[in-house]
């Protein structure tokens, strides 16, 4: 791995540059604005319960319905670099999901992208061959076993039914992004593209395989003999795992760029000007996974985290050929009904002009197929 700063001094990149005062990272936006603690509490004491969520799981179940992931064809495209697992032939039901799929065999792996969308900002990407997985939680509540909210949905499957990853993307550390327990699962068994300042928590818990990243730094990643490029761009939000280190390392979202295609990973952002410069220096993007939920109130979520219809301006500025819209659906941590993103992401793409395929909310565990053009 060859880790290269740009040299591309152009003005929208130093605006957009990684700004550090005192130790701590802050936002270099206009539109930025932080939190007190008088915020938090004036939401606390005023927003809404329930999030539209009722006492039965039948209703969950059919609004929230789990897919299998296609794991004869995650396997199929995976890398030589993995060994193949032995599996038990999926079911009929599993089959009739993908039944509108093209025949595996006649699949190109170099001009192939899948994504298999876990909850929250998880999800199993394969780009060319390359096993990515991004903001990994696995776990049923946030933080530990008894702390934090707790998932609407169970998992669609586990992190040990998937193929191996050969890249995990971390946007930034909170918990619903970054679960000490994948963590130990894959160690040193991947590599870790994080933002600057999170590499000593890795290290600090035997991990060392991490390749830490400024805004519009470019890395190079290679398996067997094709080459990668990871970018790491900016986003609006913030850091913390408790109340001592808030801001302490940056935040990203990624971009992975293949021969033939690529994948952008944004991880929690508020909207910035930042994304119309990433599509103009790296654009078009071929697939972009960008978060749809956690946007009521808008007074207190608005520069941390984008509605739907940011998200489809994102989409724009991107210049992304699709999009699936995630970080909904599974942990309630914010006001808006549980159901509002995936219908004000279809509100937004008619009021935008989008194509119905270009920019969905994808049903947990299904894998998605794309290919280049």
């Amino acid at each position: 791995m060859d880790i290269d700063a740009s040299t591309d001094q152009d003005s929208a990149v130093v605006q957009y540059a990684s700004l550090e005062i005192g130790g701590r990272f802050v936002n270099p936006f206009a539109g930025w604005r932080d939190k007190t603690l008088l915020d938090f509490v004036w939401w606390l004491a005023t927003r809404k319960s329930g999030n539209g969520l009722s006492s039965g799981e039948l209703e969950l179940e059919r609004n929230l319905p789990l897919a299998k992931p296609y794991f004869e064809l995650l396997d199929t495209l995976t890398g030589d670099q993995h060994p193949r697992r032995l599996r038990q032939t999926q079911s009929h039901a599993t089959v009739d999901e993908y039944v509108e799929y093209p025949a595996i065999a006649d699949l190109n792996k170099g001009n192939t992208i899948t994504a298999t969308w876990f909850g929250q900002s998880t999800c199993f990407v394969q780009l060319e061959g390359l096993n990515i997985l991004t903001d990994p939680i696995f776990k049923q509540r946030t933080v530990f076993s008894w702390l934090g909210p707790e998932r609407l949905r169970p998992t669609p499957c586990q992190l040990a039914d998937l193929p191996h990853p050969d890249i995990v993307l971390v946007s930034h550390n909170h918990f619903d992004h970054l679960d000490i327990d994948v963590v130990r699962d894959l160690g040193n068994t991947v590599t870790w593209y994080v933002p600057l300042g999170l590499r000593d928590w890795f290290v600090r818990r035997g991990v060392y395989k991490v390749v830490e990243m400024d805004w519009w730094q470019e890395c190079e990643h290679v398996v067997e003999d094709r080459s990668f490029k990871i970018i790491s761009t900016p986003t609006q939000h913030w850091s913390g795992r408790n109340g001592f280190d808030s801001n302490c390392s940056l935040w990203s979202s990624f971009l992975v760029k293949g021969a033939n295609l690529s994948v952008f990973h944004c991880g929690d952002t508020g909207y910035c000007p930042a994304f119309s410069e990433v599509g103009r220096k790296y654009g078009p993007v071929s697939l972009a996974i960008l978060p749809i939920g956690s946007y009521e109130p808008r007074w207190y979520m608005c520069h941390q985290h984008i509605n739907p219809e940011d998200a489809v301006l994102i989409h724009r500025d991107l210049g992304a050929r699709n999009s699936i819209g995630v970080h909904w659906g599974t942990f309630m941590m914010s006001d808006e009904h549980y159901m509002a993103p995936p219908r004000d992401l279809l509100q937004a793409c008619v009021k935008h002009g989008l194509e119905d395929s270009e920019f969905i909310a994808p049903k947990l565990g299904k894998t998605m197929l794309y290919r280049a053009k």
